[in-house]
């Protein structure tokens, strides 16, 4: 495969992030969810998986979001049946999510599209340049001071 060098970094860059966000709708769409609604389950799935337990401070940091904006994508993720809520045990002002079987099904479809998105992303590299691309991405990730 020839490589063209008359190409920026930011055409790749913008390329990639388009047709990676486009193929990410497309798999949601059966869902009627929106790509941060999606996200911010994910978040959800991985801080109770952790035991943890969920604080909306801690969501608005990793969707790098305001407190209204977690909220309205909680309430939406709420009407559509994928999370319930619920008063908290300890204190009345505190709210216990959960995730209900139709926001597992759909973690384990998301799942399922990333490692398919991953797989094309890295066809027709071999195992040296795998490790290159990940070393590179997570300098990246790093740079970028994401969460």
């Amino acid at each position: 495969m020839e490589i063209s060098t008359n190409k920026s970094h930011e055409f790749y860059l913008r390329s990639i992030v388009h047709a990676m966000k486009q193929m990410l709708d497309n798999n949601l769409l059966p869902y009627d969810i929106t790509n941060q609604q999606a996200r911010l389950l994910g978040d959800l799935n991985d801080q109770l998986q952790k035991g943890g337990e969920i604080v909306q401070k801690d969501l608005e940091r990793t969707m790098q979001l305001r407190g209204s904006s977690i909220t309205s994508l909680l309430q939406g993720l709420e009407r559509k049946g994928f999370i319930s809520r619920r008063t908290g045990n300890e204190d009345g002002r505190t709210k216990q999510v959960d995730i209900t079987e139709k926001g597992k099904a759909l973690l384990e479809e998301s799942e399922s599209s990333f490692r398919d998105l991953e797989q094309l992303l890295v066809k027709g590299m071999s195992a040296e340049e795998k490790a290159a691309y990940l070393r590179l991405l997570r300098i990246s990730f790093d740079n970028l001071k994401l969460e």
